[in-house]
C-alpha cells in the first residue's frame, strides 16, 4: 500500500468514492486510472503518486468498502466460529454486487502477482487470522482451506448454488477430515 502520510485527505477520499462508483457501475472492465482521474476530478499524475495502477486504487476502494468480518465474540467453539464465518461469506457475496466485484478482483489478482499478494495480505489473512487462532491442534491452514475454498470455488463458477446449508456442510466436512483423518481417506478411497 502506497505512502498515506503524504495523501491530501479529501483527494484521497474523492479519487477512492470514483473508483468504488466506477466498480460498482461497471464493474472490474469499467475502472481504469483515465476514468478514475475523469471521475475524482483530478490528474492522472495525482493517482500515480499515490499508486503504481489501477488494480492497486480498486484494491484499496474495495477494501474501504468490505471490511466487514462476522465478530467471533465468544464462540462455543471451532465448529460454531467456521459455521458463523462461512455463513456470512453465503450472506455477504452471494447475489450481490459485493459478490460480483470480489470474483472481479479475484479474476485481476490471477494476470497482477502485486495484486495477487496485496489481496491475501490485505483481504484473506484478515479474515483468517482469527479462526487460525481457534486451531490449537493440526494443520490449521489446511482446515480453513477445506471450509473457505469450496465456498469461493461456487462464487467464482457459479456452477452450483452456495447457500447457508452447503456452507454447514463444508463446515461438518472440515471437521470430520480434521478430526479423524483416517476414516476421512477411508471414505475417500470408497468412492
Amino acid at each position: 500500500m502506497p505512502d498515506q502520510s503524504r495523501r491530501n485527505p479529501q483527494v484521497h477520499q474523492a479519487i477512492l468514492d470514483a473508483t468504488w462508483q466506477l466498480l460498482v457501475d461497471g464493474g472490474w472492465p469499467a475502472v481504469s486510472v483515465d476514468a478514475i482521474a475523469a471521475q475524482a476530478g483530478v490528474g492522472k499524475r495525482t493517482i500515480y503518486r499515490w499508486w503504481p495502477n489501477k488494480n492497486a486504487v480498486a484494491l484499496e476502494a474495495f477494501l474501504a468498502r468490505a471490511r466487514s468480518t462476522p465478530p467471533l465474540g465468544n464462540p462455543v467453539g471451532l465448529a460454531e466460529a467456521l459455521r458463523a464465518h462461512a455463513r456470512h461469506f453465503v450472506d455477504l457475496y452471494v447475489g450481490t454486487r459485493l459478490g460480483t466485484l470480489l470474483r472481479e478482483l479475484i479474476g485481476a489478482a490471477q494476470q497482477d502477482p502485486e495484486l495477487g499478494a496485496a489481496l491475501r495480505e490485505h483481504w484473506f489473512e484478515p479474515r483468517r487470522e482469527p479462526l487460525r487462532a481457534l486451531i490449537t491442534d493440526g494443520d490449521a491452514d489446511l482446515v480453513l482451506d477445506l471450509v473457505f475454498a469450496p465456498l469461493h470455488y461456487r462464487l467464482l463458477t457459479g456452477h452450483a448454488p452456495i447457500d447457508h446449508s452447503f456452507a454447514d456442510r463444508v463446515v461438518d466436512a472440515a471437521l470430520l477430515a480434521r478430526s479423524n483423518p483416517r476414516e476421512s481417506r477411508s471414505q475417500a478411497d470408497r468412492m
